[in-house]
């Protein structure tokens, strides 16, 4: 299962940009959706540097649903943001993304929560994600990968970070992304 064309490079930055990833998904085998996600990502132009652990969670804003499996990605890319944005839905389409609700379940969903030290607000792509700070789900894997990465708004780092979440939705450890 591969998307379209859409991995092919289309606008590009000069360097390559350290991207933070957060993934999710709580519709069918949420395992297998992760996964399947994290090496759709990892492509010739997306190179995946690091993968948390999968953390069972609570859902986060509706909760009449099942439970999600969360995990969070380092890659490098040379993408801009745009264009990865795009990567993302496509990856995302071609997984049977189909949400019928604001927070739904899903069969994957992927976040961008950091592009670099890049700070966007556009109408359809903030970077930093606006509720990454909120959420243990997305803050928890994230400090797997490293308690050091700094927010370019706030300058605080992820481990700051999820020390200051008042967020009391349950993280617990699932299993481990299978890359190859």
């Amino acid at each position: 299962m591969q998307p379209s064309g859409i991995l092919k490079p289309d606008k590009q930055t000069k360097d390559l940009e350290k991207v933070y990833l957060s993934l999710g998904s709580n519709k069918g085998d949420s395992l297998n959706y992760l996964n399947m996600a994290v090496k759709l990502i990892d492509s010739d132009y997306i190179n995946v540097t690091a993968v948390s652990p999968v953390y069972k969670t609570d859902p986060w804003g509706k909760t009449d649903q099942d439970l999600f499996l969360n995990c969070a990605v380092e890659a490098e890319t040379n993408f801009s943001p745009w264009h990865l944005k795009k990567v993302f839905r496509e990856i995302e389409n071609t997984l049977g993304k189909d949400i019928k609700q604001t927070w739904g379940e899903r069969t994957i969903d992927i976040d961008i929560i950091f592009y670099g030290n890049k700070i966007i607000y556009e109408k359809k792509l903030i970077i930093p994600h606006p509720r990454f700070h909120l959420r243990n789900f997305v803050l928890i894997p994230l400090c797997d990968i490293s308690v050091e990465i700094h927010d370019p708004v706030t300058k605080l780092t992820s481990g700051t970070l999820k020390d200051m979440c008042k967020d009391e939705c349950k993280v617990e450890f699932f299993d481990t992304i299978r890359l190859y």
